[in-house]
């Protein structure tokens, strides 16, 4: 079970790296606004980030209070 939680928390990482990207590269932004497959790509990341996170935050949070 604890192979699930770092390939998660590997996701969620790249989904960090991928914003960042497209926070300062004009050409991703340009093609995920003219693209049907990039804005896929970028709601996908999108639900990496968030699920991610909170993912791993109600793991942590589960386990400090088994501990």
């Amino acid at each position: 079970m604890r192979k699930i939680w770092w390939i998660i928390g590997g996701i969620w990482l790249l989904s960090i790296i991928y914003f960042l990207v497209y926070v300062n590269s004009l050409s991703l932004q340009l093609w995920v606004n003219s693209s049907a497959f990039g804005a896929g790509v970028h709601i996908a990341a999108d639900f990496c980030l968030f699920g991610g996170a909170l993912a791993l935050i109600l793991h942590f949070i589960s386990k400090i209070r088994r501990h």
